[in-house]
């Protein structure tokens, strides 16, 4: 059934030795190479590792709502409300983007009601105030030409300009209205009693021991084995491999490792974005490291997943900035801005942040929470006068949370290369280094938690390999971990022997390595598998070329999206790859035990994968385009079409 109608609601595939959309029988390509893999032909391949497979959040909205219209009458009244706003209040520097506020005002009143619907749907987009339009009806009017308009001074600092802050016409005497009250401090600091236990840390090595990802297992120091960068110089972003030695990991109820398998990593802070928050809050260094006893009033926190209740446990207080405390990758919350405003000697400084958690400051704060990171340190520079007790701030921020990677080995395999001494067992995983712009200077980077973490470490490692240092013995590297999402859907799906077809990009290529050499190992042929793998620049940024085993060439099919780029006819992204191999997705997914596995970042890549298949669906099997998505679901209901995006 393919019409008109239907040919412009979809992307038509295009016509090629793979594709031909008026055979739409599921049967194998006759024109893939047929090959088989002797017994001898996998022993010797050398495994290498993973992706980031789930991004841990634990956002949560500190939005204000305005009462919301919900008739045609009230519909008018906003779109006159909009249109009349002060232009100084949403206006914002040349170089920053526009946020989705300052849009719909720009609009005309018909796009304003197109964008914001009728009844129920506008009343649901603007009660939760995400950047609607409707928490600026609160913006404060100008009246600056008032002879009593006090204005209030901008601080003038470079971590204030760099929060890019809006502020209208607010002044010294501006009331401001449903400012969210004072954060409840729920832990403090007693001395420790002198008959308990002498506390021994080594926090720069391994999390204290009450750092639990489930109660009674701890978090394993997982010894680095090996380290080595993957991505090219030159490489946007670079990939680093790790080799972790796990032969010590204690027994845990009989769960095991295995492929496609996701292990929890706990990174730490790092030391100098951590004495930076001492300096900041000038807290004494001589006391940074003594033991205190900390009591908290309930939650689970500073575990990860342990019991909510209260606690008393000696440690200090860098092992809790550095281990416990998100400090720089989650957005400013109200309950900190706040407290920061408790805590400001300054009074211009006092009413910029009360004006944050106000109702008429609620356009800024969402500005603020959608922009680029922002770190403790940075808002704490922004405002040098609020110097709020660490307690209180400990109270407020958010705990800092494992990260999730993909094994990109079968563990089984890999601990079963030759040359490996004395029995020792590995997994391998695979990180890329997440950067954003940092505050203290214009081309600054930082990078992210955990990925700047084991950026460091493999640097460390590889630095004391090419000075001839011994690794395992003088440097002791370690990575504190714990076996994760075992049955996570990709290595809950990962088996059986049908065909499958494998589509990643960037690091989600990872995990299929592991798929790739057992199937390679167990398999009497290689040709049931197809790796559809996206890259910038294949010389810079392509990973684990030429570890996938003999028959690699005839199995992968590289997108290079830098160079294709102009090139009439050429693949330019995963997604147009797909379209091109439509025959073998159709046969994999209609063939019996076959699977399709999709991994990589669910924007751009993701949405574009899935939309290519629903365009396959739809030419190959003759279908609407909703039959086509329904079709898919149903796949996934079956476990036969796996995407694990972040």
């Amino acid at each position: 059934m393919t019409t008109k109608t239907q040919q412009q609601r979809h992307h038509r595939l295009p016509s090629c030795s793979t594709s031909h959309p008026d055979d739409p029988i599921p049967c194998e390509p006759k024109d893939i190479h047929q090959y088989t893999l002797s017994p001898t032909q996998a022993e010797h391949l050398s495994p290498r590792s993973s992706g980031e497979s789930i991004s841990w959040s634990d956002h949560s909205s500190d939005s204000e709502s305005p009462s919301t219209p919900n008739t045609e009458h009230q519909m008018d009244e906003l779109v006159d409300q909009l249109k009349e706003l002060p232009t100084e209040s949403v206006n914002f520097a040349d170089n920053k983007p526009r946020r989705a506020s300052t849009t719909l005002i720009s609009e005309s009143p018909e796009n304003i009601r197109r964008l914001l619907g009728n009844g129920e749907t506008a009343t649901k987009l603007i009660s939760q105030c995400c950047g609607g339009g409707c928490c600026l009806l609160n913006t404060l009017a100008p009246d600056t030409q008032s002879p009593n308009f006090d204005p209030v001074a901008i601080p003038d600092n470079q971590a204030f300009r760099s929060l890019n802050l809006r502020l209208g016409a607010l002044g010294m005497d501006t009331e401001l209205t449903n400012v969210i009250p004072l954060p409840q401090t729920i832990l403090d600091f007693d001395p420790v009693p002198p008959t308990g236990e002498k506390h021994t840390s080594v926090v720069h090595k391994e999390p204290p021991n009450f750092v639990q990802p489930h109660p009674p297992y701890k978090v394993y120091s997982a010894p680095v084995y090996h380290a080595r960068e993957l991505t090219k110089p030159g490489a946007e972003k670079r990939t680093f491999h790790f080799d972790i030695d796990v032969t010590d990991y204690p027994d845990e109820g009989g769960v095991d490792f295995k492929v496609g398998g996701a292990i929890g990593i706990c990174p730490p802070n790092a030391a100098d974005v951590v004495d930076e928050l001492f300096d900041t809050l000038c807290i004494p260094k001589f006391v940074r490291d003594k033991p205190v006893l900390l009591k908290t009033q309930g939650g689970r926190w500073p575990t990860i997943w342990g019991e909510e209740k209260p606690r008393e446990l000696v440690t200090t207080r860098r092992e809790l900035l550095t281990w416990c405390v998100d400090i720089q990758s989650h957005p400013p919350t109200k309950a900190i801005l706040r407290l920061m405003a408790e805590h400001a000697d300054a009074p211009n400084e006092k009413k910029i942040l009360l004006y944050l958690t106000s109702a008429q400051g609620q356009a800024t704060f969402c500005d603020l929470r959608t922009s680029s990171h922002i770190t403790i340190a940075q808002l704490l520079n922004a405002f040098p006068s609020a110097k709020p007790p660490l307690p209180s701030l400990l109270s407020v921020l958010t705990q800092l949370m494992p990260r999730f990677y993909s094994l990109s080995n079968d563990p089984h395999v890999s601990s079963a290369r030759a040359g490996l001494p004395g029995n020792r067992r590995l997994i391998e995983m695979a990180v890329t280094v997440h950067e954003t712009t940092d505050w203290h200077a214009p081309n600054a980077q930082r990078t992210g938690v955990g990925s700047g973490f084991l950026e460091r470490t493999a640097q460390a490692f590889i630095s004391a390999e090419k000075a001839g240092v011994d690794t395992r013995t003088v440097l002791d590297l370690r990575i504190p971990m714990f076996r994760g999402l075992m049955a996570n859907p990709l290595s809950r799906q990962f088996g059986g022997e049908g065909p499958m077809m494998l589509i990643g990009a960037g690091v989600g290529m990872a995990p299929f390595r592991g798929f790739i050499l057992n199937r390679l190992k167990n398999a009497n042929c290689a040709n049931k598998i197809w790796l559809v793998q996206g890259v910038r620049d294949s010389m810079l940024d392509e990973i684990y070329s030429g570890e996938l085993g003999d028959h690699e060439k005839e199995i992968k099919h590289v997108v290079q999206s830098r160079k294709a780029r102009g090139v009439k006819g050429g693949a330019k992204y995963v997604q147009d790859e797909v379209r091109l191999q439509a025959d073998i997705v159709w046969f994999v997914i209609n063939a019996l035990d076959g699977r399709i596995f999709v991994c990589g970042s669910s924007k751009g890549m993701g949405e574009g994968v899935e939309q290519a298949l629903v365009d396959v669906a739809m030419e190959k099997g003759g279908l609407g385009e909703k039959e086509a998505r329904e079709f898919w679901e149903r796949k996934r209901g079956d476990g036969q079409y796996i995407a694990e995006t972040w």
